[in-house]
């Protein structure tokens, strides 16, 4: 299982068509902008789901242009930012 940082970057979930070019090389996806980088499959091993990363420190500045470029590719269905998932004792402590 891949270790992910939410406090330094920012995650998204890129949904692919059965048809997507990108399903042979999903790599291929992160270079639509130099902030981006592919992380790999995002959901268990669903290749049609693939996790991009942008750093944080970046993220407000490019997320319009990362959003649009992504959105608007052939074979994206669509483009999801990734919450943080935080995991809780049964008391409601967090772990």
């Amino acid at each position: 299982m891949q270790t992910l940082n939410y406090e330094t970057n920012v995650y998204l979930a890129v949904s692919l068509s059965a048809n997507s070019p990108y399903l042979v090389d999903p790599s291929l996806l992160a270079s639509v902008h130099p902030a981006l980088t592919h992380v790999g499959l995002a959901i268990g091993q669903m290749q049609d789901v693939q996790l991009l990363s942008v750093p944080k420190d970046e993220w407000s500045r490019v997320q319009g242009d990362v959003m649009g470029l992504l959105g608007g590719l052939e074979g994206v269905g669509r483009v999801d930012v990734q919450e943080v998932r935080r995991r809780y004792k049964r008391d409601g402590e967090e772990l």
